[in-house]
């Protein structure tokens, strides 16, 4: 009760300091601090002559909100943003202003807003053991709560100033940096019109909610020499192009009984008279298999960050590989999505990544289950993991038991080292997720 009662305070203060930060220019604010010195300096009005000053700065503040009031300001707005942001990296989009008035203003500003989720009690704690806070900081505090707001924003747009704004469409560049993958949310756009004082603006809504989706950051990273065998694939090339078994075409011969009426080749019957059928052949490929444990544990949540964004960099590494690769991990269920040689492009893996979440305790129990069950079409196997307890080891080993190439990267806060890490695969990445980037760039 007593944490429900706080945030509802904070919500309020915070709502004052946005209401006041968005309507009050710098001079503004400077009069309001002059208008309240010279109250408390002007309460006796017989022995100082303050509360004149008090008196003239409180009329300029209520002439200036009355002015702001009178508008005739009617804009439309229109956001073209990319398809993909990602994190880290510059967002930059247009835009488009239009002024549906005959008449010219200045010194327009415009404010730009991403969506706020407002966390209960229950989600700021759990917030707060992902980011390992000791019990002692696990408290429902304003500037934890910020940081929390600041998180779900995803991000800082800074307010644009505008030209002069005519009737003539005017379009503005923005950039920000966004902070966390996944969705990010445009909220209301403002339009920020002071008065000819200089002191309030009034702020015209402009309705323009969209979404952009932020993917994981990236890292360069050296193809993999993974020297899997091909494996035979239910329904061949023709896998990558529709559903169902299938195989590639090989030649045409003599019918023979038991030959499927479909595989009859009609052109060459009425040629020669005699039944031809189409012969086919089994196609055998390369199927990598990425897997990705989403159990955190005690792990910081960089730390898991860390691991998608590895994840992410291996995934558009085999790019450039001809092979069907598998990202197989734990959610709310186990799930396996397929890409390469046509079945999925490769940059919806990286939507999807965008969106993995932390699992419980059991998945990664969940994820062995689901590799063991497929692993007669694999080549070969990347693990991403952020543990190496024995349950980890012996997965390794059973894996490697069906004599297939795997590799494991190890995401770690610094506290492993190599000569700690037993039951190594040959290839065996070790990775201080601080120093994520030249770590993967000396591999």
């Amino acid at each position: 009760m007593l944490q429900s009662f706080l945030l509802r305070q904070y919500r309020r203060v915070y709502r004052f300091d946005n209401w006041m930060r968005r309507h009050f220019t710098f001079t503004g604010h400077l009069v309001i601090a002059f208008t309240i010195a010279a109250a408390v300096f002007g309460v006796n009005t017989k022995q100082s002559t303050t509360y004149q000053l008090f008196v003239f700065l409180l009329v300029l503040l209520v002439l200036s909100i009355l002015n702001s009031s009178f508008n005739r300001l009617k804009v439309t707005l229109n956001r073209r943003l990319p398809r993909y942001g990602m994190v880290g990296e510059p967002l930059r989009y247009t835009v488009t202003l239009t002024n549906l008035t005959p008449r010219t203003y200045g010194r327009l500003a415009l404010c730009e807003q991403l969506a706020e989720i407002q966390p209960s009690a229950t989600q700021l704690l759990k917030f707060y053991q992902l980011h390992q806070s000791p019990w002692f900081k696990q408290v429902v505090n304003f500037r934890r709560w910020l940081r929390y707001l600041a998180y779900q924003r995803g991000g800082v747009i800074a307010e644009t100033a505008l030209p002069d704004f005519a009737q003539a469409p005017l379009q503005v560049q923005i950039s920000f940096t966004p902070t966390r993958r996944g969705t990010i949310t445009f909220t209301d756009s403002y339009l920020a019109k002071p008065d000819l004082l200089g002191l309030f603006r009034r702020l015209i809504v402009l309705k323009a909610r969209q979404s952009c989706l932020i993917l994981p950051k990236h890292y360069p990273i050296k193809p993999l020499t993974l020297a899997g065998k091909r494996k035979y694939q239910a329904g061949g090339v023709s896998l990558a192009n529709s559903v169902g078994n299938s195989s590639e075409f090989m030649s045409l011969r003599d019918y023979q009984r038991g030959d499927p009426l479909n595989s009859i080749h009609w052109k060459s019957f009425a040629k020669h008279g005699k039944l031809i059928v189409k012969e086919y052949q089994d196609e055998y490929f390369v199927r990598r298999a990425l897997l990705l444990d989403t159990f955190a544990g005690d792990a910081a949540t960089e730390q898991f960050e860390a691991a998608v964004s590895v994840a992410a960099s291996i995934a558009v590494n085999e790019r450039q590989n001809e092979a069907l690769l598998d990202l197989m991990f734990v959610g709310l269920q186990t799930y396996c999505f397929t890409a390469g040689r046509g079945v999925d492009q490769l940059p919806h893996l990286q939507e999807i990544l965008a969106a993995v979440q932390p699992g419980e305790q059991d998945s990664f129990a969940q994820l062995r289950q689901a590799v063991l069950a497929r692993i007669g079409l694999c080549s070969s196997l990347v693990c991403v993991l952020m543990h190496w307890d024995q349950v980890r080891q012996d997965f390794i080993k059973q894996l490697l038991s069906h004599d297939l190439p795997v590799a494991v990267f190890l995401l770690h806060d610094g506290s492993l080292g190599e000569q700690q890490c037993a039951n190594k695969p040959e290839h065996f990445y070790l990775l201080d997720y601080r120093r994520l980037a030249e770590q993967l760039a000396a591999l």
